[in-house]
């Protein structure tokens, strides 16, 4: 016999050999450890997609294993498809929003020609556009669009645009 291969001697005097003794006592308990290790991460992904399922609707009781991940599987799709789909309408309008009270600022700040403002008026509209900003920053996923201010009558728009131009600095 080789001597790579004779490690110990059995009660009876046979050799027994380092693969025989791998196959005996180490693979099983490597396959335990393995196993051990899967339960515990489908254990894991299970509480976590409990909790994530549950805050979307769904209730899920008992779930085996393939269950398990059938269900981590589909929720990464739903995901994954979240993420590539536009940005939704109150981030667009949060977006339109933003975009038209910067164009309303700057355009009083640099008048627009044959065309004044009270200064007043345009104080109180870039006020009044700061704290619409300012709501929508503070709650972006709020639903409905801010409510508007009732438009002005023929008379106020005269009365706002009758001044020289009015510069904010």
């Amino acid at each position: 016999m080789y001597a790579a291969e004779q490690t110990c001697l059995s009660p009876d005097q046979q050799p027994i050999s380092r693969t025989y003794q791998y196959r005996k006592v180490m693979k099983p308990m490597l396959e335990r450890k393995r196993r051990a290790r899967i339960n515990r991460c489908l254990d894991e992904l299970k509480e976590l997609m409990v909790s994530a399922l549950q805050t979307e609707g769904e209730n899920v009781s008992k779930l085996e294993k393939a269950d398990i991940l059938e269900l981590t599987v589909r929720h990464l799709h739903r995901l994954r498809r979240q993420q590539r789909r536009p940005a939704s309408f109150a981030d667009r309008f949060r977006a339109g929003f933003s975009h038209c009270a910067s164009e309303v600022s700057r355009c009083l700040a640099t008048g627009v020609e044959g065309v004044s403002v009270d200064p007043q008026l345009g104080q109180s509209l870039l006020a009044h556009l700061g704290e619409r900003l300012q709501q929508l920053e503070e709650d972006p996923h709020r639903p409905e669009t801010p409510p508007l201010s009732p438009p002005l009558t023929d008379t106020e728009v005269e009365a706002a645009t009758t001044g020289g131009v009015w510069r904010p600095w």
